[in-house]
C-alpha cells in the first residue's frame, strides 16, 4: 500500500530559476520590435494605404504605445522588489 506522500504526479516541475523575474527584458524587446515596425511601416504608408493595409501602422503604433505603458509597469516593479516593498 501506498504512502499519502508517495502519490506519483503527472507533471514533474524542475526547480529552474526564472530568468527575468520582473519582465523588464521581454518588454523592452517588444516595445523596440514594434518601434521599428511602426517606423518600416510610417516609411511605406503610401503602399499599404493603397492596397488596403492603412491599418497596419495604427497597429504598430498601439503595441509601441501599450509597449510603453508595459514598460513603465515593469520598470516601477523592478525598482519595488529592489527596495524591498510590495
Amino acid at each position: 500500500m501506498e504512502e499519502p506522500g508517495d502519490q506519483h504526479r503527472f507533471w514533474v516541475q524542475a526547480p529552474v530559476p526564472a530568468l527575468d523575474i520582473d519582465g523588464l527584458a521581454v518588454v523592452t524587446v517588444g516595445t523596440v520590435i514594434f518601434a521599428l515596425a511602426s517606423v518600416a511601416l510610417a516609411i511605406g504608408y503610401d503602399w499599404l494605404a493603397a492596397h488596403g493595409h492603412g491599418s497596419w501602422l495604427q497597429i504598430s503604433v498601439a503595441g509601441f504605445g501599450l509597449g510603453l505603458v508595459g514598460f513603465a509597469y515593469c520598470w516601477n516593479r523592478r525598482r519595488r522588489r529592489r527596495a524591498g516593498t510590495r
